[in-house]
C-alpha cells in the first residue's frame, strides 16, 4: 500500500481522535456471545470474605433479568484492559417501559425549570433517578457485593418498603465501575488511572461510561461506595465548599439523608455501627468536597445529591454496612421526594434565571464550621466566555475544536455567534462559540472554563486530594475571553464542535514544514515516522518565505501530496519553504523507557509514541542500554545498585537522551547524582495553575505561544543551572493565576526558569519542573514532554 493510501486510512483528524474515543468507549463491541457469557480468568477476590467474582457477575445479572420483571441489565461501554460495564436498572414494572418518557420529562426541567416546578405536584407517579456506583477503586471489594444484594432484594421481595421504593424511583447501579480493579484487587484501572480522580479530565473509558449515565438522567441522588472508614463515613463534606455549587440547596437534603442512613445503619445492624462519621457534622477540614474530580462531586454540578460512602469493614460486615446505609438513603428519597426534586430543579432554575446563589442557611452552619468559607461558597458568574475557533486567536484549531466537544459531552451548553462582535475592543467573528451562562448548569460551565481562585491566603485551608483548581482552557491550549456583561448577540445551537482546519500556504517546494503547535501535530509525526517516511527537526531557529520558525519546527519531504493530507487530512499548518534549513537532523523513531506514573504514559500514548514502562529491578539488570530515551518521574539515583548506575552512565556517555520530571525534585536529583547536571531548585508546597513565559524559538519550547500556563504540584523551580538553556520560566510578575501555593510572593520564584535543557551533541538533558503530564490533564504541556523526547536525535 503506498504512502497516500496508507495516510488515507487516517483522515479522521487527530483532535477529534478524543470524541470519538468516548462514543467507541460507550458502544458495546461486536463479542463471540452474549454479555452474559463471560469468560473465567485468573481473578485476586477478597481476603476477608467470599466476595463475587468479576466473571460471576454478568451471569448473576442475566439470572436476575430473566426472572424479575423490575430489572433491565445493558452493557454500556468496557473498562481500559476491555471488561464489561453493566448499568442494572431496577424499578416498579410498569415504568420498565417508559424509561425513555421519564428522561424526556427529566431534560424538560432543564429547558423550563419553572414550570417543571409548578407541576410536581402533577406528575403523579414519576419517579425519580437515583445514581449508585459500585466499587470504583478495585480493591474496596463490598460496594459491588452490596449492588448485587441490593438489586436481589428489589427484584424479588414485596415488603412495604420495597414497593414505597421502587413506586418512587428509578434505581440506576453501575455495578461495577472498575471491572480491571476488580480482577486485579487494585485500587486502579488497567491503565494505572485512579478515576475517583479523573471526572474533570475523563481520560478513561470507564470515566466516560458514567458521565454518560449522568448526563442522560441526571440522577437526583448519587451514592459511591467506597472503603474503608471506621465508623461508617457518610458525606457531606467538610469546607471548602467549591462555589459552583448551589450549596445551600444541596446541604439541607444532603445532611437530612446522612442522618437517615445513619438511623438505617443502627436499625439493622446494632448500635455498634453509631454514631456515624458525618464530616460536615463531625470534622472541621480535611474531607472537602472542594473538587469536581470525584464522582458525587462531579454529580452535585448535575444536579444531584451526591453522597461518598465509606465501609467500616473489609470483611462481609462492609458489605452489610453499605446495604443498610443505601437502604436508608432510599427510604428517605420515596418519602420526600417531591420536596427534594423542587429543590433540584430550583438549581437548574437559578441557572436559567441568573439568580444569586445564597449562604449556607445559618442553622446548619455548626461551631466546626469556619464562618470564612461560608463565604466562598458563592460567587458571582460572568454573563458568557467566548471560545474563538481560529487562529491568529488559537495556536492551533484543534484545542478549541476539543474543549467544545469536552463541553458538549458534559451537557454544557455550547452557542455560536451568527455574526461578528466586539468585545473589550477586540473583534471576534461570525463562528465563535459562545457560552452563555444563563444555562442550567452554570455551575459545571464556570468549573470547566473559568481560571478558578486564588486561595493562597486563606488561612488554615486544606484540601483531601489534589488539585484545587483546574481549567480545561488554560491547561489544554485554548484561548477564551470572559464576557462580563450580557452582549445583544445572535447565537445559534451547536451540537458538535466544527472539525479543525489546516492551511497549506505556498507552491511546490523543497520540503514543507509544520510547528507542533498541537498534540495531533505529534501523533502526525511518529505515525510518519512508524511508515518510513523522512521527517527532519530543525536544530536552530530560521527564517523561509516571510516566516520565522522556531527550533523544534519539523520538515517534511517535497512531497505536494503529502503536504496536503497534513494540513486536510490533520488539520496541520504547513508551509511550503523554498530552501532546506542548513541546520536539521533526522528524525527517527525512538526507543523509550519510562520510569513514571499514569499521567507520563497518558500523555506519551496521547503524543503518539510507543514506549516500555520499566522497574527499578529492571534498570539495574542494564536495560537501560536498549534505549534512546530515559523519562524519570520520581526514581532516586540511589535506589540503583551499583550495576544500575554503571549501566546508566555507559547509556549517557554513549548519547542517551535523559528526560527529568517534576515530582518534589527527585528526578531532578537523579542527574545531579549521576555527575550529568549540577542544578539547585525551590519546592513548590501546593498546587496551582502558573503564568509561564515560553521561549518560542527553543526547541523544547517549540510551538508554544510566549505568554502561557501550566500546572504545578509537588513541582520545582530552578535557582541555578549552569551550562544549560532556559526554554520556559515562571512569569517576572504575578506567578500565581489561580490555585493554592502559600506564600508564593516571597517565594522568589517570579522569573525563574522551570524548564531546562542541555545539549553537548552527544548526550542530552531536559528537567521540566512543572507538572506536566499530572493525571492526564494538563493536555497543552504535553507537548513539552513531546520536545524533549525530539531533542535527542542527533
Amino acid at each position: 500500500m503506498n504512502f497516500k493510501a496508507r495516510v488515507g486510512k487516517r483522515l479522521l483528524l487527530a483532535s477529534v481522535l478524543c470524541l470519538i474515543l468516548m462514543v467507541a468507549a460507550l458502544t458495546v463491541s461486536a463479542a463471540s456471545g452474549p454479555w452474559w457469557d463471560v469468560e473465567p480468568e485468573p481473578e485476586t477476590p477478597s481476603p476477608f470474605y467470599d466476595s463475587i467474582l468479576y466473571s460471576e457477575i454478568a451471569p448473576r445479572l442475566r439470572e436476575i433479568e430473566v426472572n424479575s420483571n423490575r430489572v433491565r441489565v445493558e452493557v454500556i461501554g468496557q473498562s481500559a484492559g476491555g471488561r464489561d460495564l453493566f448499568l442494572a436498572t431496577v424499578s416498579a414494572p410498569e415504568a420498565m417501559g417508559r424509561l425513555g418518557q421519564y428522561q424526556a420529562i427529566r431534560n424538560q426541567m432543564l429547558k423550563d425549570p419553572e414550570k417543571a416546578q409548578e407541576m410536581i405536584d402533577k406528575f403523579g407517579d414519576f419517579k425519580v433517578p437515583v445514581f449508585i456506583n459500585g466499587s470504583i477503586h478495585g480493591g474496596e471489594y463490598p460496594g459491588v457485593d452490596a449492588i448485587i444484594r441490593l438489586i436481589e432484594t428489589l427484584a424479588y421481595e414485596n415488603t412495604p418498603e420495597v414497593q414505597a421504593i421502587l413506586e418512587n424511583t428509578i434505581l440506576l447501579f453501575n455495578v461495577v465501575q472498575n471491572p480491571d480493579g476488580r480482577v486485579a484487587g487494585t485500587r486502579s484501572n488497567g491503565n494505572g488511572f485512579d478515576m475517583n480522580r479523573d471526572f474533570m479530565t475523563q481520560s478513561q473509558p470507564e470515566t466516560r461510561a458514567t458521565v454518560k449515565i449522568l448526563t442522560e438522567w441526571n440522577p437526583m441522588i448519587t451514592l459511591d461506595l467506597h472503603g474503608f472508614v471506621n465508623p461508617m463515613l457518610i458525606e457531606p463534606c467538610t469546607p471548602p465548599h467549591n462555589p459552583n455549587y448551589e450549596y445551600d440547596l444541596y446541604l439541607q437534603w444532603a445532611l437530612n439523608q446522612a442522618y437517615a442512613m445513619e438511623d438505617e445503619l443502627e436499625n439493622q445492624l446494632g448500635s455498634t455501627y453509631v454514631p456515624a462519621r458525618i464530616p460536615y457534622r463531625d470534622r472541621s477540614g480535611g474531607w472537602d468536597d472542594w473538587g469536581a474530580q470525584y464522582v458525587p462531586m462531579y454529580a452535585m454540578y448535575h444536579g444531584s445529591y451526591g453522597h461518598t460512602l465509606e465501609t467500616p469493614s473489609r470483611a462481609e460486615d462492609g458489605v452489610d454496612a453499605h446495604y443498610a446505609a443505601v437502604w436508608g438513603a432510599l427510604n428517605f428519597v420515596a418519602e420526600n421526594r417531591e420536596a427534594m426534586l423542587h429543590d433540584q430543579i430550583e438549581i437548574y432554575r437559578r441557572g436559567i434565571l441568573v439568580l444569586p446563589q445564597m449562604l449556607i442557611p445559618d442553622e446548619l452552619i455548626n461551631e466546626t464550621q469556619y464562618e470564612q468559607y461560608n463565604e466562598l461558597t458563592v460567587q458571582e458568574f460572568p454573563a458568557a466566555f467566548v471560545i474563538p475557533a481560529d487562529e491568529p486567536f488559537q495556536i492551533s484549531t484543534h484545542q478549541p475544536a476539543r474543549l467544545v466537544d469536552f463541553l458538549l459531552f458534559n451537557d454544557v451548553q455550547v452557542e455560536k455567534a451568527s455574526k461578528g462582535f466586539t468585545l473589550d475592543g477586540v473583534d471576534y467573528p461570525k463562528g465563535t462559540y459562545i457560552v452563555w451562562m444563563d444555562q442550567p448548569k452554570r455551575g459545571l460551565a464556570n468549573t470547566f472554563l473559568d481560571a478558578g481562585p486564588d486561595l493562597s491566603d486563606i488561612e488554615g485551608l486544606t484540601f483531601y486530594s489534589p488539585p484545587s483548581v483546574w481549567s480545561q482552557p488554560y491547561l489544554w491550549g485554548a484561548t477564551i475571553a470572559t464576557m462580563e456583561e450580557k452582549m445583544d448577540i445572535s447565537t445559534s445551537v451547536v451540537t458538535k464542535a466544527d472539525a479543525p482546519q489546516g492551511s497549506l500556504e505556498g507552491n511546490r517546494a523543497k520540503a514543507y514544514a509544520y510547528v507542533p503547535t498541537s498534540n495531533a501535530a505529534f501523533q502526525v509525526a511518529n505515525d510518519l515516522l512508524a511508515q518510513g517516511v523522512a521527517l527532519y527537526r530543525a536544530a536552530e531557529p530560521f527564517d523561509d518565505s516571510g516566516h520565522h520558525f522556531s527550533a523544534g519546527t519539523i520538515i517534511v519531504p517535497g512531497d505536494r501530496a503529502l503536504a496536503n493530507e497534513l494540513a486536510n487530512g490533520y488539520a496541520l499548518d504547513v508551509f511550503a519553504l523554498k530552501n532546506m534549513p542548513g541546520d536539521v537532523v533526522s528524525m527517527t523513531e525512538q526507543r523509550i523507557a519510562v520510569y513514571g506514573d499514569e499521567g507520563v504514559e497518558h500523555a506519551l500514548k496521547t503524543l503518539g509514541f510507543d514506549f516500555d514502562s520499566v522497574g527499578t529491578n529492571d534498570l539495574n539488570a542494564g536495560v537501560i542500554s536498549g534505549y534512546d530515551v530515559f523519562i524519570n518521574f520520581g526514581l532516586r539515583w540511589s535506589s540503583l545498585d551499583a550495576d544500575g548506575k554503571a549501566s546508566f552512565s555507559d547509556w549517557f556517555a554513549a548519547g542517551g537522551n535523559y528526560v527529568g520530571l517534576g515530582d518534589r525534585g527527585r528526578a531532578i536529583d537523579f542527574a545531579n547524582d549521576a555527575g550529568w547536571t549540577a542544578v539547585d531548585y525551590g519546592y513548590i508546597p501546593g498546587n496551582a495553575i502558573v503564568n509561564v513565559d515560553y521561549d518560542p524559538d527553543d526547541s523544547v519550547a517549540a510551538g508554544f505561544r510566549e505568554d502561557g500556563f501550566a500546572f504545578v504540584y509537588r513541582s520545582v523551580w530552578f535557582t541555578e543551572w549552569p551550562g544549560m538553556e532556559v526554554s520556559a520560566s515562571f512569569d517576572s510578575g504575578d506567578v500565581l493565576l489561580s490555585g493554592f501555593w502559600e506564600d508564593w510572593q516571597t517565594s522568589g520564584a517570579s522569573g525563574k526558569p522551570v524548564v531546562v535543557h542541555d545539549s553537548d551533541g552527544e548526550a542530552d538533558v531536559t528537567l521540566i519542573g512543572v507538572d506536566s503530564t499530572f493525571r492526564g490533564h494538563p493536555e497543552n504541556t504535553f507537548r513539552l514532554l513531546g520536545n524533549a523526547i525530539y531533542n535527542g536525535l542527533d
